[in-house]
C-alpha cells in the first residue's frame, strides 16, 4: 500500500467517482451516443457504463482495500479503460504497463503492487494476479448488470502512478494524487473546450500519460474518443472528421508528405505535448489545416504543464507554479540571465517511488529540477533554451542539439534528424548528424548548407538512418545514439589496426 502527502490545504480532496457519475448520466440521458471507437468498433455510453458495472462486480471479491496499488497491463484500449475505471470505484491506485515492460526496471512496480491485472503472462511470482484474458472478459461482460454496489464508491487521496522515461529510457515512477489529476482534467477542458459533439483522436498508448487525462476529460462531457491504433495519425484525423487530438511533435514528420491544402478537418484543435514544434512543422501544419489551432505546452510528467508556448521558445508560466532560473549553486538569477529551471507548486510530484536512493539532481529542498535551460524574462514568462543533456559540447562550445535539428528539418529533403557528439578520444570533436531523408533526395550539399547556419565552425559527420531511437513521448534518446556511434568508431579503429598488422 502506498501513502503520499496530499496537495495541501488550498483545494479540498475530490472524489474521482465524479467520472463514474458523469458516465452514468450520459448512459441514462444519451444511451445510444457513441463513447469510444476502438479498432473500428463503436461502443455506446450505455454499453460502456454497463461493462464498467459488470467489471466492478467481477473484481469485488478480490479487489484490495482503498489506496492499494494495482498494475494493469495495456492491450485493448477499451478493456483497459473499463479496468481502470472499475478499480477507481474501489479507490485503488492504478498504474499502466505494457507487455514489453515486464522485465528489468518494471519489477520495482510489480513488487510494490497489491494486485496485477495481466492480459498475457504473470509478470511477478508472488503478487496477487488475475489473468484478464479473452476468457476472463467473456465471462465478465456476460454477467448481469448490477448498479447497486456503485453507491459505495470509495473516495481516494491518490489516483494514478505515472511513469516517465524521458531521454534515458529508464522508467521513473511518481504518484499523482486525486487533486493533481482533477487539476489536470480542468486544465485540459479549459484548453480544448470539449463538448458532447467533440471527436477526440488519441494516437498513443496509455503508457503516455496525457492520453489518459484527455480521455477522461472527453468522457466526462460526453464526447467521442477515437483510438487511432497503428493507422497513420493524420490519415485518422481526416477520415474520422476529428475535432481534437493530442499529439507529440514527432508525429508532425508525416505532414511533409501531405502536399495539398485543406487536407485536415477545418477547425481541428491539437494539443502538443512532449516537446516543441520546429518552424518547418508549423509551416506544414498551416498548409494542411489553415483554420486549425495548435496549443503547444511545455511541461513534464512530474509537474504537468509548466508553461503555454506563445511563440517558438517563449512560454507563459501557469499561475499554480513558482518557477525560478538558478545558477550552478542554486542561486536565483535575475531576469534575462540564462540558467537552470526549477519549480515547485501543488501540481508537482515530490519524489520518485520505489527507489533505494533519492535523486537530488531532480528533487531537492522542495524544488523539482526538470533538467532544462531557460531565461526568465519576468515573473510570468520564460524563454526555453533546451535540455541540459541536449547541449552538445563541441570543442568547448555548448550548442543546443535542438537548434541544429530545427535547421536541418527545415530542409525539404529531410524527414527527421538527430544531432549528437560522442566525447571519445577516438573522435575529433565533430557533430554527428543522423538524417532520415525523403525518397530520392539529393543530400550531397547538405553539409555545406548546414555549416553556413551554425554559430561556430565545426566538422560534421553525416550518416543516414531509417529510424531515430525515441522514448514513449517521442524524445530522442541521445545516449543510445552516442553509444551506437562510439561502438562504430571503436570497431572501425580496431579493424583498421588489424588490417595494418
Amino acid at each position: 500500500m502506498i501513502d503520499t502527502p496530499s496537495m495541501g490545504g488550498k483545494h479540498p480532496q475530490p472524489s474521482l467517482t465524479r467520472t463514474l457519475t458523469a458516465l452514468a448520466g450520459h448512459a441514462r440521458m444519451r444511451p445510444d451516443a457513441a463513447a469510444i471507437l476502438d479498432n473500428s468498433i463503436s461502443i455506446s455510453y450505455q454499453t460502456l457504463w454497463q461493462d464498467i458495472c459488470r467489471t466492478i462486480s467481477m473484481l469485488e471479491p478480490i479487489v484490495p482495500e482503498p489506496e492499494s496499488l494495482a498494475a494493469v497491463e495495456w492491450t485493448s484500449p477499451y478493456r483497459h479503460v473499463v479496468l481502470l475505471l472499475a478499480l477507481e470505484h474501489f479507490g485503488v491506485v492504478t498504474a499502466t504497463y505494457r507487455a514489453q515492460e515486464i522485465g528489468d526496471e518494471y519489477q520495482r512496480l510489480f513488487s510494490h503492487s497489491d494486485l496485477i491485472a495481466a492480459a498475457t503472462i504473470r509478470p511477478h511470482r508472488t503478487c496477487l494476479t488475475i489473468l484478464c484474458d479473452d476468457l476472463w472478459w467473456e465471462k465478465t461482460l456476460s454477467k448481469p448488470v448490477n448498479t447497486v454496489a456503485l453507491r459505495d464508491s470509495k473516495p481516494a487521496k491518490n489516483h494514478r502512478i505515472a511513469c516517465s522515461s524521458g531521454t534515458t529510457g529508464a522508467p521513473k515512477f511518481m504518484m499523482r494524487t486525486s487533486a493533481q489529476s482533477e487539476f489536470r482534467f480542468s486544465q485540459n477542458q479549459k484548453r480544448l473546450v470539449l463538448t458532447q459533439n467533440s471527436r477526440l483522436v488519441l494516437p498513443a498508448t496509455f503508457a503516455f500519460q496525457a492520453n489518459y487525462l484527455s480521455f477522461i476529460s472527453c468522457m466526462r462531457v460526453g464526447g467521442l474518443c477515437i483510438f487511432a491504433g497503428d493507422a497513420p495519425l493524420f490519415q485518422t484525423l481526416k477520415e474520422q472528421s476529428a475535432t481534437h487530438s493530442i499529439v507529440i511533435p514527432m508525429e508532425f514528420i508525416a505532414l511533409k508528405s501531405m502536399n495539398h491544402r485543406n487536407a485536415l478537418p477545418p477547425g481541428l484543435k491539437i494539443l502538443i505535448v512532449g516537446g516543441s514544434l520546429t518552424p518547418a512543422d508549423r509551416a506544414a501544419w498551416r498548409e494542411v489545416c489553415p483554420t486549425g489551432t495548435l496549443i503547444e505546452l511545455y511541461g513534464t510528467n512530474e509537474s504537468g504543464t509548466i508553461a503555454e508556448i506563445q511563440s517558438d521558445t517563449r512560454g507563459k508560466i501557469i499561475p499554480e507554479l513558482e518557477v525560478q532560473v538558478v545558477d550552478d549553486n542554486d542561486i536565483p538569477l535575475p531576469y534575462g540571465k540564462e540558467g537552470t529551471i526549477r519549480l515547485r507548486g501543488e501540481p508537482c510530484a515530490t519524489h520518485y517511488l520505489f527507489e533505494e536512493h533519492p535523486r537530488p539532481e531532480r528533487f531537492r529542498e522542495g524544488w523539482f529540477y526538470p533538467g532544462d535551460k531557460a531565461i526568465l524574462e519576468d515573473a510570468n514568462h520564460l524563454q526555453l533554451l533546451g535540455r541540459d543533456d541536449d547541449l552538445l559540447n563541441v570543442r568547448g562550445y555548448k550548442i543546443p542539439a535542438a537548434a541544429i535539428e530545427e535547421i536541418v528539418k527545415g530542409f525539404p529533403e529531410v524527414i527527421d534528424c538527430c544531432a549528437t557528439t560522442i566525447q571519445d578520444p577516438l573522435d575529433d570533436g565533430a557533430i554527428w548528424l543522423g538524417v532520415r531523408f525523403s525518397p530520392n533526395a539529393d543530400f550531397s550539399d547538405i553539409q555545406q548548407k548546414l555549416k553556413s547556419h551554425l554559430p561556430i565552425k565545426a566538422d560534421i559527420h553525416l550518416y543516414t538512418v531509417d529510424t531515430i531511437p525515441r522514448g514513449p513521448s517521442g524524445k530522442i534518446q541521445r545516449h543510445t545514439v552516442a553509444t551506437r556511434l562510439r561502438h562504430h568508431i571503436h570497431s572501425a579503429a580496431q579493424k583498421k589496426t588489424q588490417s595494418t598488422i
